[in-house]
């Protein structure tokens, strides 16, 4: 009862605490905001340190895989350069499945690797994904990422249903809205999609601020606007070209490579098989990974 006069465990806990914050991450936070101004170089030379101190933090290997994958799609997209964009590429893919490895109930793994299945074309491995999150992290969110998925693969009945159970769930408007306003303007309905979008723009403008994680250059202030992002990213266009076709806007496709192609799936085979392994060994958490070739 008395342990607590003069040093005891009381100070010993208030020690180990200070040296607990001095082994932490100590650029994470800058790092992000870094990331929210789309300054990569910066994210990407702040969270390599902490990567190098820290190799088994999982927020750091979260962070960076983000910087990685965008920093993959800037390379390609924008300067056209497949061979940064393969480094890029691997190394995202490779943080995402190292979280996984540290942290195997951990949906944000599953997340991304979703997110860049989508870029890569990938819709039904990105599906599986999708509900692999929601596997792990039940919840109205991802109920609305599956629904957005739905909306790309051009199922809108199903992308309704899941949009719905979405809101049911709690997911706010914020993103039933947004999927509603791709889903109103895959359908034809150009004036719903421009009331949604007037909607998100004044009541929740971070919903229009990014295609697929990635940041639009600056906040689109139409719909018009905002479907001109979309229909020029590989992220989104190519998914939505009728919808595209319908306002008159160029529908910018991913243009790669046959030896580039071959070295995506080569690192998504490399992907899938450790991500094969991981959850062999967790079979209770009911993780669908794309099966090997030579399984039964």
């Amino acid at each position: 009862m008395n342990r607590a006069r003069g040093g005891g465990p009381l100070w010993a806990l208030l020690a180990l605490l200070l040296l607990l914050g001095a082994c932490a991450p100590k650029r994470l936070d800058e790092a992000r905001s870094a990331l929210r101004t789309n300054d990569l170089p910066t994210a990407r030379r702040l969270l390599e340190a902490d990567r190098e101190r820290f190799p088994n933090s999982v927020a750091v290997g979260l962070a960076l895989g983000e910087v990685y994958y965008r920093s993959a799609r800037d390379a390609l997209d924008w300067d056209g350069d497949e061979g940064r964009y393969l480094a890029y590429l691997e190394k995202a893919m490779d943080e995402f499945v190292h979280v996984a490895e540290l942290d195997p109930e951990n949906d944000q793994p599953h997340f991304y690797l979703a997110v860049i299945d989508i870029y890569r074309g990938e819709l039904e491995r990105a599906q599986r994904g999708l509900r692999n999150v929601r596997r792990l992290a039940p919840g109205p969110i991802a109920d609305t990422n599956i629904a957005e998925g739905y909306i790309y693969a051009g199922d809108l009945l199903e992308a309704g249903r899941w949009n719905q159970a979405g809101l049911n769930a709690g997911a706010g408007l914020g993103p039933v809205t947004f999927n509603e306003m791709l889903m109103h303007w895959s359908a034809g309905e150009i004036d719903a999609a421009r009331r949604d979008f007037e909607i998100l723009r004044t009541q929740y403008p971070e919903t229009i601020r990014t295609i697929n994680v990635a940041p639009l250059p600056t906040a689109p202030r139409s719909f018009e606007e905002f479907a001109g992002y979309c229909c020029g990213s590989p992220a989104c266009g190519p998914y939505l070209e009728h919808a595209c076709e319908s306002l008159s806007l160029p529908v910018k496709y991913r243009e790669i490579s046959k030896e580039t192609l071959l070295q995506e799936l080569r690192l998504e085979m490399e992907s899938q098989r450790r991500m094969r392994e991981i959850y062999r060994q967790r079979k209770e958490l009911e993780i669908e990974v794309e099966p090997d070739a030579g399984d039964p």
